[in-house]
């Protein structure tokens, strides 16, 4: 780090981190300015480009946090923020719509995530991961056997099961034959969320849906 970050450069960076990383300056509040952004930029925060924005004609600067940006944040979440800048809110309300985002992925509560409580510093126990499979399988096929299931879906409804154990569950389930497991042969059907929710068996190969109740055709 070559300089001290000051309140405002730090409210600078929270808001390029609550839009996702990046934006451009023209929507950016609060700017620190040209010369604070250089210091940032030559501290390996922040890059700055200068590109056409979608639709744009006019070339605009977009300014994203650098690798050392998001790690110098994770290590100074208690870093003081007092600064007379009325552009805190925003950045809040930003940052809170991200957190939200998070809680609803992971199946949390706001009460879990911020009084968790002493028995949260280790996972609960997940109960029978195989039924869990079983029930949340069916309740997606409305009941029907033999039907098609993408993990996609599964790995949305059974979001709290730690991702190795929800693997571990479904392989247990193909081999002893309880469960069918196939790769989509049509990359057209392949969709983003099915790359994401991939398992891949012992030998490496890809499977992206899953049959209960019977051989899948």
């Amino acid at each position: 780090m070559q300089h001290e970050i000051k309140p405002l450069e730090l409210l600078f960076l929270w808001r390029l981190a609550a839009a996702g990383g990046g934006d451009w300056l023209k929507d950016v509040k609060p700017d620190p300015g040209a010369p604070a952004r250089k210091r940032l930029e030559a501290s390996g925060l922040i890059a700055q480009v200068k590109q056409k924005p979608p639709g744009g004609r006019a070339q605009a600067l977009h300014v994203s946090l650098a690798d050392e940006g998001w790690a110098w944040l994770g290590g100074h979440l208690d870093a003081d923020l007092n600064t007379k800048s009325t552009a805190g809110a925003d950045v809040l309300r930003l940052l809170l719509a991200r957190l939200k985002t998070f809680l609803d992925r992971k199946n949390l509560s706001l009460g879990d995530f911020m009084a968790p409580g002493e028995s949260a510093a280790e996972p609960p126990a997940i109960d029978d991961p195989k039924a869990r499979v079983t029930t949340a399988y069916y309740a997606l096929s409305d009941g029907r056997a033999n039907a098609r299931v993408r993990l996609a879906d599964l790995r949305r409804e059974l979001a709290a099961i730690p991702r190795p154990v929800l693997d571990g569950a479904l392989l247990d389930l193909a081999t002893s034959g309880e469960a069918s497991l196939y790769r989509l042969d049509n990359p057209a059907e392949i969709r983003a969320e099915d790359r994401d929710a991939v398992l891949r068996t012992p030998s490496g190969e890809e499977r992206h849906i899953v049959y209960l109740g019977g051989r899948g055709s």
